[in-house]
């Protein structure tokens, strides 16, 4: 798909910036994920955060501990584009 991330890498602190196959891409804040929902507080650690990865497989960022990101919201947020409202809230 389009959304697909094709690169990432960490700038700071929890920033990462993500490519997608259709040549967008852009910064995203991990912070508030980390912060407010559960599975990925593991990712508090920076060490453990900068191991970030695209499965070659699944074509999802993810780190060592099998957490992934879906890579819709992932290029949502990167393209600054505002989520549909019937998602809900989207840490």
């Amino acid at each position: 798909m389009y959304y697909d991330p094709v690169k990432v890498k960490h700038i700071k602190e929890y920033i990462l910036h993500i490519e997608f196959e259709d040549g967008t891409g852009g910064e995203v804040d991990f912070e508030n994920v980390i912060r407010k929902v559960p599975p990925y507080q593991k990712l508090s650690d920076i060490e453990i955060f900068k191991k970030v990865y695209i499965h070659p497989e699944l074509k999802v960022i993810c780190w060592e501990n099998d957490l992934d990101y879906d890579p819709l919201i992932l290029y949502y947020k990167a393209n600054k584009i505002p989520f549909p409202d019937e998602w809900g809230y989207v840490a």
